[in-house]
């Protein structure tokens, strides 16, 4: 699994999320975790709205989940489990 997380150091949803997704990343089996800043241009591929953080889950080159905002372990643990059946 491979997982694209879009933050901005100026976003402080980001900073706490990333606390959360690094206990949970250890967790899976992820080969790559590749960490975008907002504003760099490579992230217009991956279509990013106003809302951050937003982490992508990609299984065979295709996205598989997408969570956007600040979310509790709990939330991001069942939404993983439903992409894992």
């Amino acid at each position: 699994m491979k997982v694209v997380r879009v933050t901005a150091i100026w976003c402080m949803s980001c900073l706490v999320m990333k606390r959360r997704y690094d206990q949970i990343f250890k967790t899976l089996d992820i080969d790559q975790v590749i960490d975008l800043d907002y504003d760099q241009d490579d992230i217009s591929s991956y279509h990013i709205g106003d809302v951050l953080p937003v982490v992508i889950f990609f299984e065979d080159d295709e996205e598989r989940l997408r969570i956007i905002g600040e979310k509790s372990k709990k939330t991001i643990h069942k939404l993983l489990e439903k992409i894992n059946k």
